[in-house]
């Protein structure tokens, strides 16, 4: 009888201990990395100078500190350019960080770029990297975003109803995108088509708008810079 109670009392134990795990595991808060990438084709008779310029106006109506350069004696291909990801193991390596935690796009051969850093609220070490590629009919406008943002814990809800009134930085991050090619359709009247992006992007949500920029505000922060050489 004893060894029966005893070893009823130790599954009781082991049940509730099992129980508080799995509760615990459902209130860890953990760090999630997004990646935001935007490919979208611009037709267009506008001059570089001019089509750089609009790109700058337009990512400074969200982030103020993105340092914005032209590019002398960037030449239009045949074909569109393209942004090429940093290799994370080479950037790794390099930076002593852990192995796909740096990823640094370039944009040889861009006729403008766009860098920024961001502090948005509800996301962590974000970067964003924007480049116009020229080529025969028109321009290719690459634009590539990263950050970290807290999920789960017991702030998950506050959190929820914090990015509802506030914003969250997948909005921001949407936004300060979209802002960019707006600016440049309104500005030159091009003919701008969508030709990549992950995650999707529904709709045509930079047809929209008008001349009115959408403007995210969600708390990014920093003194305007353009620097041309």
């Amino acid at each position: 009888m004893k060894r029966s109670l005893w070893s009823f009392l130790v599954l009781i134990t082991m049940t509730m201990l099992a129980g508080c795990g799995t509760g615990a595991a459902r209130f860890a808060a953990r760090d999630t990395t997004l990646e935001y990438y935007r490919v979208f084709d611009i037709r267009t008779d506008a001059t570089p100078a001019v089509v750089a310029q609009a790109a700058t106006d337009g990512i400074h109506r969200n982030v103020k500190d993105a340092v914005a350069a032209t590019v002398p004696g960037a030449e239009a291909t045949e074909l569109p350019g393209h942004f090429r990801m940093a290799d994370p193991a080479a950037s790794a390596a390099d930076t002593g960080a852990g192995a796909g935690s740096v990823r640094n796009p370039t944009c040889e051969g861009a006729a403008w770029t766009a860098k920024a850093a961001p502090r948005v609220r509800g996301g962590d070490n974000m970067t964003l990297v924007a480049c116009l590629f020229p080529y025969r009919s028109g321009y290719h406008l690459d634009m590539y975003a990263v950050f970290t943002k807290p999920e789960g814990g017991w702030l998950a809800w506050p959190r929820r109803v914090s990015g509802a009134v506030l914003g969250t930085p997948e909005k921001f991050t949407e936004t300060a995108m979209m802002d960019i090619v707006r600016t440049i359709r309104t500005t030159t009247k091009a003919q701008v088509a969508l030709v990549e992006a992950k995650p999707n992007l529904p709709g045509t949500p930079w047809l929209e708008g008008g001349e009115a920029p959408l403007a995210a505000a969600a708390g990014a922060t920093g003194t305007a810079q353009a620097s041309k050489p």
